[in-house]
């Protein structure tokens, strides 16, 4: 059941809209301020409580949590759903593919590329910090503006507990933490800007008969497409800890030649600063942050980054793909996950070996 902003307006009286924009606010709590300030972009907006909330600070938004808002919003021809949190510090978009196509939801990597083109666009001193778990598409986006960007191995929500939040240098700053939190510091109500840039770029594209989803394809044609994949698993038994950590030290003192058939380029210990080229045998200082972690590079363009953290560790593979058009999008997304489970399988095997 949708409901108004205006308490005494009906949904058959909002509906059915104009040929503009037309936007879906789900969350827990109702958001009469924010659809109000989008509402004044000259786009239709409406509120609906989700059907499934987030549960901790850890969790995302995935597909389940807004599935049933997809299902309403292709019911009634909307353009976008936008899912934010009870905290209102998290927030995920759903765009359609096509102008008259199904909904995807944009993970934090997407977004994150999409809203920095728009914003260093517009802006001319703009810099950011992300954490290391979120996508090196972003280094390329900022150089080619020469705009500052700063990887943290640590930058997990909430934003407003975090020492480098809280001491950013005056101006604005775009932070991207790991669990899909995004601000931009020094602007004043981070939420509804971030928001309204996207709101902006896609009623602008909905005139071309385009979506945001072919901005995005724009980007990785400019500067190559990545798939990012971050799977987490738990160490709390001491049996898993030690598995884990005979992976690692494996990794670290005699390496096997290949992962599943690639060759090993380097392999990055962030504990110390050193880059090994396993091609060359040379060792250089490592341009990561410091974390007790190890980062892998493949001949195949994947890289692994392998980071225990408290009682979980964490495998984030990045993978480039060849050349991304609107058509081959799904196919090179579901091989390149393919390859990190037959990657991740291989590096379990490294754990059972004598």
């Amino acid at each position: 059941m949708i409901e108004s902003t205006t308490s005494d307006m009906t949904l058959e009286q909002t509906l059915p809209f104009t040929a503009g924009l037309k936007v879906l606010i789900t969350s827990d709590e109702i958001q009469d301020e924010l659809v109000s300030k989008l509402a004044d972009l000259e786009v239709e907006v409406l509120w609906q409580k989700i059907p499934e909330s987030l549960k901790n600070l850890e969790e995302t938004f995935t597909f389940r949590h807004v599935k049933p808002a997809f299902d309403f919003a292709e019911e009634q021809g909307l353009d976008l759903v936008i899912a934010i949190d009870s905290n209102t510090n998290k927030f995920s978009v759903g765009i359609r593919k096509s102008s008259d196509g199904g909904f995807m939801l944009l993970n934090v990597h997407h977004t994150s590329l999409i809203l920095a083109k728009l914003i260093l666009e517009n802006q001319v001193a703009l810099s950011c910090k992300k954490s290391i778990f979120i996508t090196d598409l972003l280094d390329k986006l900022f150089a080619k503006y020469q705009a500052p960007m700063t990887t943290l191995a640590h930058l997990s929500g909430p934003l407003a507990e975090q020492e480098s939040f809280l001491k950013a240098e005056e101006g604005e700053t775009l932070f991207i933490t790991e669990n899909q939190e995004i601000q931009l510091k020094g602007q004043n109500d981070s939420l509804s800007y971030l928001l309204s840039q996207l709101l902006i770029a896609a009623k602008k594209a909905k005139s071309e008969n385009q979506t945001l989803f072919d901005l995005l394809i724009g980007i990785y044609q400019e500067f190559g497409f990545q798939r990012e994949k971050n799977l987490a698993v738990s160490i709390e038994e001491p049996s898993q800890k030690a598995f884990f950590k005979k992976i690692i030290a494996r990794l670290k003192k005699k390496p096997p030649l290949t992962l599943r058939m690639n060759e090993i380029v380097s392999i990055e210990d962030l504990s110390n600063g050193t880059l090994k080229n396993l091609l060359s045998g040379r060792i250089v200082p490592s341009k990561s942050p410091v974390a007790p972690a190890l980062q892998i590079q493949l001949s195949s363009a994947t890289r692994i980054l392998i980071f225990p953290q408290g009682d979980r560790i964490n495998f984030f593979f990045t993978s480039q793909g060849r050349q991304i058009n609107k058509d081959n999008f799904s196919t090179i997304s579901q091989q390149l996950d393919q390859q990190v489970v037959k990657l991740i399988a291989e590096i379990n095997r490294l754990g059972l070996e004598n």
